[in-house]
């Protein structure tokens, strides 16, 4: 029996506070990135939701400079459209002490609640390892879940796993599979047509490593701004992807056929996909819905 393949599409930034620029150059940035975004989201409510790197000190980097935006602002965070927490800022794990670790979730999560209910997924896109205690850490912050690009290795046979610390506490890990992660779907095309197929594409990436039949495209990246018109040219898209061709629709039987182990059952039909405009919590709920047995992976991860 032929199945459609749910896509959710997150519109997000990545944002490093001081990199290949100052601190103050990428702030200039940040001011145009987050003024762009309440103007979007003022006109635009089908523009449902947007995740600032699931950090909260960039609230405060934006608000020193724009200090008369503080309660539009807070209208999006508390309405839930602008998704901030639950970090202060994205720690580098191995680089800091466990301590650091804990105070970094106390303060964010408290701060992101003074703008609305905090995201609480472990959101650590960038990080090139992650130590074994996290679990713990995060569990002892009341989040029961992860999000990782970098900093997985080749153990990570799927691209949902649970992960156990040593205590034996664990979290539920998303691993962005895709070779670019958390860019995966950075400036999707707005002509509709090249919206599918670069949608196809991804899909057909993303696909072997998936356990449900929900996957995660990640509309954004270092420092990107939201991209404007992107509701539309979804609502356009799935007008098309309703009924996708005979050639995809192989493509697509070929790959799920390819990385499950189904000991000569028949590969898993799509005669349709659909895409929404969507949040890391959503996704995480809907791969919890379609699926409870996870593959538990132990210790540290490096990449």
């Amino acid at each position: 029996m032929a199945a459609q393949l749910n896509i959710i599409i997150v519109p997000h930034t990545h944002w490093d506070r001081e990199w290949y620029q100052t601190f103050q150059q990428f702030r200039m940035r940040l001011v145009k990135t987050v003024d762009k975004l309440l103007d979007i989201l003022d006109r635009d409510d089908k523009f449902s939701y947007f995740m600032l790197d699931g950090q909260t000190i960039v609230l405060d980097d934006y608000l020193e400079i724009q200090p008369e935006q503080e309660q539009r602002l807070k209208r999006y965070t508390r309405a839930g459209r602008i998704l901030v927490g639950p970090w202060y800022l994205q720690p580098d794990e191995f680089l800091v002490s466990g301590e650091s670790l804990i105070r970094n979730l106390q303060i964010g999560l408290q701060r992101a609640a003074e703008f609305g209910t905090p995201m609480r997924v472990g959101y650590v896109p960038d990080c090139f390892g992650h130590i074994a205690q996290l679990p713990q850490i995060l569990q002892g912050c009341g989040i029961d879940s992860a999000v990782f690009w970098r900093g997985v290795g080749e153990e990570a046979h799927k691209s949902e796993f649970c992960w156990a610390a040593p205590d034996g506490t664990t979290v539920l890990v998303i691993f962005l599979a895709d070779p670019i992660g958390y860019s995966n779907a950075r400036q999707l095309p707005l002509n509709p047509e090249e919206f599918v197929a670069r949608v196809e594409l991804l899909t057909a990436n993303i696909l072997p490593k998936a356990t449900t039949d929900t996957l995660l495209l990640m509309n954004g990246s270092d420092h990107l701004e939201p991209q404007d018109g992107l509701p539309e040219v979804v609502e356009a898209a799935n007008k098309l992807l309703a009924h996708i061709d005979p050639e995809h629709r192989a493509i697509l039987a070929s790959k799920y056929q390819a990385n499950h182990n189904h000991h000569g059952e028949n590969a898993k039909q799509y005669d349709s996909l659909h895409v929404q405009i969507g949040t890391l919590p959503q996704y995480i709920e809907r791969v919890r819905q379609q699926n409870s047995h996870f593959e538990t992976l132990r210790g540290e991860m490096r990449s």
